[in-house]
C-alpha cells in the first residue's frame, strides 16, 4: 500500500474543513448531516471518518483553525506596535476594515448556532469555555500592560474590562448575522471603539 505524505493528508483534512464550512453555513450546524459534506467535498464517509470522529470535532478543528490563526495574526502585527492602546486600536481596525464576503452573515450564524448548542452539553460547553477564557486573557495581558505604562486606568478590572471588550464585538456581530446590514455594522464599529477607548484610556 502507497504511502500517503503528511502534506497530502493536510490537504485532504483542509478541504473537509472547507466543505464542511460551507455546508455549515448554507444548512446550519444542526442541519448539516456527514452525508452533505460528503457530496460537497466529493470524499467518500469512511475518508472523512478517518480524519474526524463525528461532526462536532469537524466544527470544534474549525473552530480550533480560525481561532490560531486569529492569535497568529495579532502575534505579528503587535510586533511593531508599541503600546497598548495602539495593539487595541489595531483590533478594531481589524474589524472595521474586515472585507465581508456573501457567506460571512451565514458563518456568523453558524458561530452563534454551535455556541448555543454547546452551551448544553457539559463536554462542549467546558471546550467553548477553553476557547473564550483564551481571547479574555488576550485582552486582559493588554489591559495589564497598558495599566503598568499609564496608558489605561488603574482603578479598572482587567478581567471584566476584557469581558466587556467581548461583550461588545460578540454584541456587533450577532446584530450583523440577525439584519446583515453592513454599513450599520461598520458604523457600530467606529462607536464602539469610541465609547471603549473614551473609558479605558487616561487620555
Amino acid at each position: 500500500m502507497p504511502k500517503v505524505s503528511a502534506e497530502y493528508k493536510e490537504e485532504k483534512r483542509n478541504h473537509i474543513l472547507e466543505s464542511a464550512l460551507k455546508c455549515f453555513s448554507e444548512k446550519g450546524y444542526q442541519a448539516t448531516i456527514i452525508d452533505d459534506i460528503v457530496k460537497d467535498s466529493n470524499i467518500s464517509k469512511g475518508a472523512i471518518y478517518n480524519y474526524f470522529a463525528s461532526k462536532e470535532e469537524i466544527y470544534l478543528q474549525l473552530l480550533k483553525k480560525r481561532t490560531d490563526e486569529f492569535f497568529e495574526d495579532m502575534e505579528q502585527e503587535n510586533a511593531s506596535l508599541t503600546s497598548a492602546s495602539k495593539k487595541l486600536e489595531n483590533l478594531f481596525k481589524r474589524w472595521k476594515k474586515q472585507e465581508l464576503k456573501e457567506d460571512d452573515q451565514q458563518t456568523m450564524r453558524v458561530y452563534i448556532e454551535f455556541w448555543l448548542y454547546g452551551s448544553r452539553q457539559d463536554d462542549l460547553r467546558t471546550i467553548l469555555a477553553a476557547r473564550y477564557n483564551r481571547f479574555i486573557d488576550y485582552i486582559v495581558k493588554i489591559i495589564k500592560e497598558g495599566q503598568e505604562s499609564g496608558e489605561i486606568k488603574k482603578e479598572l478590572d482587567p478581567q471584566n474590562i476584557s469581558r466587556i471588550f467581548w461583550a461588545l464585538r460578540d454584541g456587533n456581530v450577532l446584530h450583523y448575522s440577525f439584519l446583515g446590514e453592513e454599513e450599520q455594522y461598520r458604523i457600530a464599529w467606529d462607536t464602539i471603539e469610541e465609547m471603549f477607548l473614551t473609558y479605558v484610556t487616561t487620555k
